[in-house]
């Protein structure tokens, strides 16, 4: 199967079933983006560093069902003391527990420098992940599916009756999910290309509302080749998973690897 990925921004600076689908409104459906995808990359939660996977679930932290999870653009680092480093920030939701996490792997200058004259770095093969985990308390999330009415002069939104390419996930969700989501703290975006033809999206994004509340959604639709891929994932229907929960205090732990 093959995928298409998006680039997330850098981070800011600061268990229930879900309820049968139900039909959200159609006046908050219509829109008009679409995401311009970046081929061959990693997705979502799999752009940490495998060795940072694989010690997160050794140690029980990512071994529940999923709700929602991604990454902020990958970062160098150098400390004063000449030591490099690669930091990958990432979080991951499920109904229980928000981990954010910070993979760094260990850099080192390999003697050569770029055609700027700045150091070439290789990876060293070590590093840690600091893990903060939250525990998430609350109802359990609900679900709707989101039909996209036709896009025809009476209804479509002056705002958004042109396509128009994002960077930004949240962007392709229905007007009135993304107004009650506000501004997210991560989002990411997954198209798959299932093998009967098609494509598949997925969006993640969550929002700390502040210290003590959280909301974080996955939404996906599915839609065939015809009359052309963009134009049926762009008609298809959105199934969008919401939870809101309460955010308890953080324990800290740091995983070698």
């Amino acid at each position: 199967m093959g995928f298409l990925a998006r680039r997330t921004p850098h981070p800011p600076a600061t268990a229930a079933p879900a309820t049968p689908p139900t039909q959200g409104p159609a006046h908050g459906a219509a829109q008009g983006a679409r995401i311009r995808w970046n081929r061959d990359e990693p997705v979502g939660w799999d752009r940490v560093p495998e060795p940072a996977r694989i010690a997160l679930a050794a140690a029980g932290h990512t071994t529940g069902p999923m709700l929602a999870a991604g990454t902020y653009a990958a970062t160098p680092r150098r400390d004063g003391s000449g030591r490099y480093w690669h930091d990958t920030d990432a979080w991951w939701i499920s109904t229980t527990v928000l981990l954010t996490v910070r993979a760094r792997e260990t850099l080192t200058p390999t003697g050569a420098v770029t055609s700027t004259g700045t150091p070439q770095l290789r990876r060293a093969g070590t590093g840690h992940v600091l893990v903060s985990t939250h525990p998430l308390t609350g109802p359990g999330p609900t679900t709707q599916r989101w039909a996209r009415p036709p896009h025809t002069p009476a209804t479509a939104d002056p705002g958004e009756a042109e396509v128009r390419m994002t960077d930004h996930a949240v962007d392709v969700l229905p007007r009135a999910v993304r107004d009650d989501l506000g501004p997210p703290t991560g989002q990411c975006a997954i198209r798959h290309y299932p093998a009967h033809g098609g494509c598949r999206d997925q969006i993640h994004a969550y929002r700390r509302v502040s210290a003590t509340e959280l909301v974080a959604l996955t939404a996906v639709r599915e839609a065939g080749a015809y009359p052309d891929p963009e134009t049926a994932i762009d008609a298809a229907d959105w199934h969008i998973t919401t939870h809101r929960a309460r955010v308890g205090p953080a324990t800290q732990t740091d995983l070698p690897w």
